[in-house]
């Protein structure tokens, strides 16, 4: 009976040992089954949906349950040029590249992956800067074509000229042959065109509205234009013309005045000279007349008889007048006639 009792006791010990295992064995079960990570997901800790080239961005890891252990996780990114990283403070932080596109990322531990999540990656200040510039090449573009739309505007009021290619054209008052004649052009006239009725050209004439007829005319460019004739400028050329040859007329006047006045002068010059030598003439016979002289009964003038005393004045022994006069007078009248021509006296 002792022995029987001793087995019993010692089957209830091995029950109650195994029942403390089990309590103890699926306490530790609960208590690890509690701790197992079943689910993660990232919290994006920014609002922007494209995010910057070269920037951080900060995402919060979830997990369920939240005492779960995700010291084993890895981040995991697509983008050859971003980095994404879990930190010791147990967030993930993207970092991305200097590209515009897309980057994927999630976060992967013991087989349980978080929500992959997709974002766009810009570059602001580039796409400002492109942006800048297509609207300044916008700007430059519209400009251009107002531009274009005003000289288009220009050349459709823009001044045309024709050139008449007849000669003696008729210039009519209207578009018609019962208009008046204003005038006649002639060939290579140039003149601004108005614009064209039926078969007429209307013109401008001498500051008036004009009219010819079209086949008498050629459109000309502007500098031909202005290169003329003009018969605006033909008339003021016969008024220089008429008024060189007026001017010219008087001056063949003035100069013929002027050469019947130097004639009349010179010729009054040369009598008033030709009775001045007749009167010196006069003076000299007269003075010549009332100073004569006589030398061996030739008759002598006071120059002559001046000149015959100097010359025999050497002979004379005191040179006086008296004692030359004697020297000349040994002379006979013909030899003195002779000396007085000899001498040119």
């Amino acid at each position: 009976m002792r022995k029987q009792n001793n087995i019993l006791r010692i089957l209830i010990l091995v029950f109650a040992v195994l029942i403390a295992l089990l309590v103890i064995g699926g306490g530790i079960y609960l208590f690890s089954a509690s701790k197992k990570l079943k689910a993660i997901s990232l919290q994006p800790e920014f609002t922007e949906t494209s995010l910057e080239v070269g920037t951080q961005y900060t995402f919060s890891i979830n997990t369920d349950p939240s005492s779960a252990s995700i010291k084993k996780a890895t981040a995991v990114v697509d983008d050859p040029t971003s980095s994404f990283e879990i930190n010791d403070n147990g967030k993930a932080v993207l970092t991305t590249g200097m590209n515009e596109g897309t980057v994927t990322i999630y976060v992967e531990c013991k087989d349980i992956k978080s929500q992959v999540l997709t974002f766009s990656i810009v570059d602001s200040v580039a796409r400002a800067q492109a942006e800048a510039a297509a609207q300044a090449e916008a700007q430059k573009q519209a400009e251009e074509a107002a531009a274009a739309a005003e000289a288009e505007a220009e050349a459709a009021i823009a001044k045309k000229y024709v050139k008449c290619t007849g000669d003696d054209v008729n210039v009519r008052s209207t578009n018609s042959t019962d208009g008046d004649v204003l005038g006649k052009a002639k060939k290579g006239y140039m003149f601004e065109k108005v614009e064209e009725v039926d078969d007429w050209t209307h013109i401008k004439y001498k500051d008036q509205d004009g009219y010819m007829k079209t086949e008498f005319l050629t459109e000309v460019s502007e500098e031909e234009y202005n290169e003329g004739p003009f018969e605006e400028e033909e008339k003021e050329d016969e008024k220089k013309d008429e008024k060189k040859t007026e001017e010219n007329a008087q001056a063949e006047e003035s100069q013929t005045q002027t050469k019947e006045e130097a004639e009349a002068k010179a010729k009054a010059d040369a009598e008033k000279q030709a009775a001045e030598e007749l009167a010196a003439q006069q003076a000299a016979a007269a003075a010549a007349a009332a100073t004569s002289y006589t030398l061996s009964g030739v008759p002598v003038t006071a120059t002559q008889y001046n000149n015959l005393l100097n010359m025999f004045r050497f002979a004379t022994p005191n040179g006086t007048d008296e004692e030359a006069k004697a020297e000349v007078e040994i002379h006979s009248g013909a030899e003195i006639r002779a000396i007085i021509q000899d001498k040119g006296w």
